[in-house]
């Protein structure tokens, strides 16, 4: 008898173990399909802001033509930069300010250091960084458009490069001196799109047209270029070879391109919904989510996709939607995911924290 309870509970053991590895996977992802994602912890605290707010390195910043203020998010005032002259326009960059005035540009770090660029030529129209490049747009009074570009010295490597066409997008290269640029004319009753690659020495490698459409997003992934436009999806290798094409099935709300994962995320809109499609690097549909229609964008943090609009965020798993948070009292202007999940909210006159569980 003895030696059978001990047989029964072998065979036991053995069945335990077995629906464990050859199920196991499909219990825990049962198990987090039942999980619904809240804030949890939340923290309100008022702050006084200027015309614009936004995130900004690990703080808030907040701006208008005369003034830069940088704070904590216990709205604790870390520096200032006052204008003596009116401010043309200022863009925030993800770890630099960039304050445009006449013919120059302030760059400024998250220290309140700063750099002049100076002898800029034109209107300022444009101004970001990548790969540690900053580019300057900038239209000329015939109506042309000039490039310039500084390395991460802030010196000047690139210097009022002029086109006839509009210039729409720019992306650097991370893994060589190059990057690839598209620009936009019309031309007898035709949208004109140049796609070229260059070298920052001025050698353009090669260069593509597409008509009938407008480019909206140019990115080097891997010497390759990925294009979005608003009729279709290009992938272009460093050749210039197109690698595959896809078309846009409604139009384009929001786009995201997570390169970690290889996704290319497309928010469209149809009928009266939004859908997010994810496609990896070879253009195969891989994941498909339904959302409501009031969805018009959307981010990732930590793997994650956060959907929202100007009153709510909510976030994706499993082919559902959490709404995290809902607020028709008051408009949200942006929000951050930290590393811990600890999220934050910020709108005109406050700022929420808590913790996604």
């Amino acid at each position: 008898m003895k030696k059978f309870i001990i047989f029964l509970i072998m065979i036991l053991l053995i069945i335990g173990i077995t629906v464990y590895f050859t199920n196991g996977k499909k219990l825990i992802s049962s198990l987090d399909d039942n999980k619904i994602y809240k804030i949890n912890n939340q923290e309100v605290t008022e702050i006084k802001t200027l015309d614009v707010c936004e995130f900004f390195s690990k703080g808030i910043i907040t701006y208008n033509n005369q003034k830069i203020a940088f704070m904590d998010y216990n709205n604790n005032l870390i520096w200032e930069n006052d204008n003596r002259v009116f401010t043309d326009n200022i863009y925030i960059g993800e770890n630099y300010i960039y304050k445009c005035l006449e013919n120059s540009v302030e760059i400024i770090d998250k220290n309140n250091q700063s750099y002049v660029v100076t002898e800029i030529q034109g209107e300022i129209i444009n101004v970001s960084r990548e790969n540690n490049k900053t580019y300057i747009i900038t239209k000329q009074n015939n109506g042309q458009n000039s490039l310039y570009m500084l390395n991460e010295h802030n010196e000047v490597i690139v210097e009022n490069k002029q086109f006839d066409e509009l210039i729409t997008g720019i992306s650097i290269n991370d893994k060589s001196e190059g990057y690839s640029l598209n620009t936009l004319k019309y031309s007898n009753g035709k949208l004109i799109n140049t796609l070229s690659y260059n070298l920052i020495d001025d050698m353009e490698l090669w260069s593509k047209t597409i008509e009938d459409e407008i480019i909206i997003k140019v990115k080097v992934l891997n010497n390759n270029v990925l294009v979005i436009g608003t009729e279709n999806i290009y992938f272009f290798n460093s050749n210039g070879s197109l690698m595959w094409k896809n078309s846009n099935y409604n139009k384009i709300r929001d786009y995201e391109i997570n390169e970690k994962d290889q996704r290319i995320y497309i928010l469209y809109k149809q009928d009266e919904k939004s859908e997010l499609l994810g496609y990896n690097f070879e253009g195969k549909v891989k994941e498909i989510y339904k959302l409501p229609e009031s969805t018009n964008k959307f981010d990732i943090f930590n793997n994650k996709i956060f959907t929202y609009n100007e009153n709510s965020i909510s976030v994706l798993h499993d082919n559902k939607i959490d709404t995290l948070i809902e607020d028709n009292n008051s408009q949200i202007t942006d929000f951050y995911v930290d590393n811990n999940n600890k999220i934050y909210l910020l709108s005109k006159d406050k700022i929420i924290q808590g913790q996604i569980k």
